[in-house]
């Protein structure tokens, strides 16, 4: 039993990992919400967007209807990607909000977690000398 107790304490870090993506640009999609929270379906007239979020400091960056966005990464620090769904009743005044869904939690919702960062650039050249 102590066996397994240390294997699970040792492997832990590697269930719970992510990954860091290195790009100029990132595609970052997500499956389309079809029903409510409770799993009864969306009523008819009502409507279904994204809010997209950057995380330190969380911003949004905007609400759209598709299910992906490209993301140009432009920094140089970690930042991880959030969305929530924004739902309109078909009166366009009463809107729901769902809980974020960020891209470095790992479970259900992110399978595979990440995080983006602009690719780094090559060290500095060293020992530069005149022969």
């Amino acid at each position: 039993m102590k066996r397994i107790a240390i294997l699970l304490v040792l492997l832990a870090p590697l269930l719970l990992a992510q990954d860091i993506v290195y790009k100029t640009s990132a595609i970052v999609e997500w499956d389309a919400v079809t029903q409510l929270g409770n799993g009864d379906p969306i009523p008819a007239g009502w409507t279904v967007e994204y809010e997209v979020f950057l995380s330190d400091p969380e911003t949004s960056i905007g609400t759209i209807a598709q299910t992906e966005i490209d993301i140009p990464v432009t920094w140089s620090t970690h930042k991880y990607v959030g969305i929530r769904s924004v739902m309109t009743e078909s009166d366009g005044a009463t809107i729901h909000y769902s809980d974020i869904n960020w891209s470095n939690v790992n479970g259900v919702q992110t399978p595979d977690p990440f995080v983006l960062c602009e690719p780094q650039a090559p060290a500095v050249p060293l020992g530069l000398r005149i022969r």
